[in-house]
């Protein structure tokens, strides 16, 4: 029920409701499926996405003089697996492919023991570990496998760690990527962590918009934009969660 809500706030099944609301009041609301296709173009070109995902880079790339004294790198899975025929099997999400390469990169720079985390019938967290061990011959040393949310990734991470290095102040590197740290952080320091924070795949440094093709819809532009909304709406939620005392 939860998830449905979520989908129905966010492109492009709210487009789609502001086009049939507006279709079958078309005496008073005659204007809202106009509203909807203007949307629809705006969430679907480079300048408008870039924009909305700039505003959630809040984080810079990994200082790496600051990750020496850290207990572990945590990698967030980025969706459930994929059977894929070709490797006769399931594997990670694209999203989660990204994090576990830039893990492994942390790793190497950091020396620093890995956790991944993500839930799920066929865990985020294994299938991640596997590639991890497979690809780059890296061993996590856990595997947080009963995560389905960024805040149960936090909870269930810091319970599995402090049982495991035995203290509870613990100091982190957390990868996932850029538009999803923000609400990452705030999620991990809220159970107590210490986070440094290790964001992957930037967008562009200029927004770009010199280029007729820039202002032409493609669909990966709504779906960078329905990310980024998520996002906008997630850290929505923590900040109203918290101002009326809501328990995530």
């Amino acid at each position: 029920m939860r998830w449905c809500l979520k989908q129905s706030l966010l492109p492009p099944v709210l487009l789609l409701w502001m086009m049939a609301v507006g279709l079958i009041f078309k005496a008073t609301l005659g204007w809202l499926p106009w509203l909807a296709l203007f949307a629809f173009y705006t969430l679907s070109i480079t300048p408008v996405a870039t924009v909305l995902n700039k505003g959630l880079e809040w984080y810079g790339a990994l200082d790496s003089d600051a990750c020496a004294e850290a207990d572990a790198i945590v990698i967030l899975g980025g969706g459930l697996p994929r059977f894929t025929p070709e490797y006769q099997g399931y594997q990670p999400t694209a999203l989660s492919l990204e994090r576990v390469r830039y893990g492994a990169t942390v790793h190497r720079i950091c020396g620093v023991p890995l956790l991944t985390s993500g839930g799920g019938a066929r865990s985020e967290a294994a299938t991640m570990a596997e590639v991890l061990h497979t690809d780059y011959g890296i061993q996590a040393r856990w595997q947080e496998k009963e995560s389905l949310t960024t805040w149960q990734n936090a909870l269930y991470s810091h319970d599995m760690l402090s049982r495991e290095l035995g203290k509870d102040d613990l100091r982190i590197i957390l990868v996932t990527h850029s538009w999803h740290m923000p609400r990452s952080v705030l999620s991990f320091q809220k159970m107590g962590f210490e986070v440094i924070p290790a964001p992957t795949i930037f967008t562009w440094s200029e927004v770009p918009w010199k280029k007729l093709r820039y202002w032409m819809p493609r669909t990966r532009n709504l779906r960078s934009s329905e990310i980024a909304l998520h996002e906008y709406l997630g850290l929505f939620w923590y900040w109203l969660s918290d101002r009326l005392n809501i328990k995530n």
